[in-house]
């Protein structure tokens, strides 16, 4: 999705965190960490050697209030992207984040309404539902089979995937503002057990950026297999200092206005068959004139996540 529309139970489990700590460098990560089409730094580039220090994988689903807009209601859909993810016009004219997230599933298969309310078309091909409370959800590329003003139940067919699309964008507004759907409380039922990775830190252009990316779970099928997302935090510090922030995608959906500062000019979408490449920026107008250790940390909604550290600056 490239445009903006104009509307839109707690499961215990069991918990378990797996620390794994490397002590010796991971001289591969770089080479092996991104997905094919995610490799490409800048000629202006000193990367550094990663070091992974740590990887916590959750197993507990989180708490939902409501359920999956695709049959099965009751299971998960693989989702192939992200609230927050790059979404870039095919000539550049337009960038955005994405406000909501792509759930696949085959051309012509019923989207219904995971909450009850009164229906909107935002465009031919877009669906929103405003229930009563004034949360709003929408359900676009899809082929409607409501009408405007139309009040639907919870479970209720809206329509059906448009030809070519292969998924249906989802997006959910509170007070105006488009939340995460993948955050507790929101969609479910729902567990994610792969964590984002790190694939490379470094210097381009007197600024410090990361290259990194989350991978679906569970896999998205055909075309779109293998295919990053964005992970939901970024945060990083120099070493032995106080941790900043890059990015949290966890609540709300970031400003269109912050594209061209959470974002380098090395990003890319994904593009059906092609992986896009993730690049943020973590510090502007970086001092490389002596080598520090900077550590990132990348996680998910669900809370799985990697710790890594590379020395970066005049002796890389």
């Amino acid at each position: 999705m490239n445009t903006t529309g104009t509307h839109f139970r707690q499961h215990a489990g069991l918990r378990t965190a797996l620390a794994i700590v490397l002590t010796g460098l991971v001289a591969a990560v770089a080479a092996t960490a991104a997905p094919a089409g995610t490799s490409g730094t800048s000629s202006t580039a000193r990367v550094g050697t990663l070091r992974l220090l740590s990887t916590t994988i959750t197993a507990t689903p989180h708490r939902f209030s409501y359920t999956w807009p695709l049959k099965p209601f009751d299971r998960q859909h693989p989702v192939r992207a992200f609230l927050d993810d790059p979404r870039i016009a095919k000539d550049g004219s337009s960038k955005s984040f994405h406000f909501g997230i792509d759930i696949a599933a085959p051309d012509l298969t019923g989207v219904y309404a995971v909450e009850a309310g009164t229906v909107f078309l935002d465009n031919p091909e877009a669906v929103a539902v405003v229930a009563p409370d004034g949360h709003t959800f929408g359900y676009w590329h899809i082929v409607p089979v409501v009408k405007p003003g139309q009040f639907v139940h919870r479970h209720q067919l809206l329509g059906r995937i448009g030809k070519g699309w292969e998924h249906v964008h989802f997006a959910e507004r509170v007070d105006g503002a488009y939340v995460n759907p993948l955050r507790a409380g929101g969609l479910g039922p729902y567990a994610d057990h792969t964590a984002p990775r790190v694939a490379s830190i470094g210097i381009v252009d007197s600024n410090l950026i990361v290259r990194a990316y989350d991978m679906p779970d569970p896999v998205v099928p055909g075309a779109w297999t293998n295919l990053p997302v964005t992970p939901a935090v970024i945060r990083w510090r120099v070493a032995g200092g106080s941790w900043h922030t890059a990015l949290d995608s966890r609540g709300v959906m970031k400003p269109r206005a912050d594209f061209a500062s959470v974002f380098t000019p090395a990003i890319r979408q994904n593009r059906k068959g092609r992986a896009g490449n993730y690049s943020y920026y973590l510090a502007r107008g970086w001092n490389a004139s002596r080598p520090v250790w900077v550590q990132v940390a990348v996680s998910d909604t669900a809370g799985n996540g990697s710790v890594v550290t590379a020395l970066v600056g005049a002796a890389v």
